[in-house]
């Protein structure tokens, strides 16, 4: 038998882990996933990289150092993409480029390059979820990027490929 950290309820992607979010439990250690941390501490202000289930036992890979800053001249951007079922295939730290496609353009264009994605956020009410209006990513980018995401997103529909 092992003791290994598990999630104490299930958690969206993004929740900063505090010691109310986890527990201790013993287990077979047949049963027990490479990495899985046995010291909580480990992950006390980490940020879920994604969902996890109640139970579920947790790994460094579970979760992403605390940001609590942006690095000079950067800015945590809102992005709602058009397609959320894209939205759901992309995880913090994954770096993309935002594609904007208008209807009365003759391509798409870049409007920022090298993103990288912070976190899709998931509340309760849906707000930042999959809907009509797409999901809602979380990128770090320049701030005149961020403008030009988000004058993009005033009159064009907006995609992301990955670097």
């Amino acid at each position: 038998m092992i003791t290994v950290v598990k999630a104490r309820s299930q958690l969206p992607s993004g929740t900063v882990l505090s010691t109310a979010d986890l527990v201790l439990d013993r287990v077979a250690a047949a049963d027990v996933p490479e990495g899985a941390l046995t010291d909580p501490d480990a992950l006390i202000g980490k940020t879920l990289a994604a969902p996890v289930a109640e139970n579920q036992m947790l790994t460094l890979l579970t979760a992403v150092a605390a940001r609590t800053s942006v690095s000079p001249g950067h800015v945590i951007a809102p992005l709602r993409l058009a397609d959320a079922a894209l939205g759901g295939l992309l995880k913090p730290g994954d770096v993309v480029d935002v594609i904007a496609a208008n209807n009365d353009a003759q391509q798409a264009v870049v409007v920022a390059a090298g993103a990288r994605v912070v976190t899709i956020p998931d509340l309760p009410d849906d707000r930042a979820g999959p809907g009509p209006d797409g999901v809602l990513v979380l990128i770090d980018v320049d701030a005149q990027t961020a403008s030009a995401v988000a004058q993009a997103a005033a009159s064009a529909t907006l995609s992301v490929i990955w670097r």
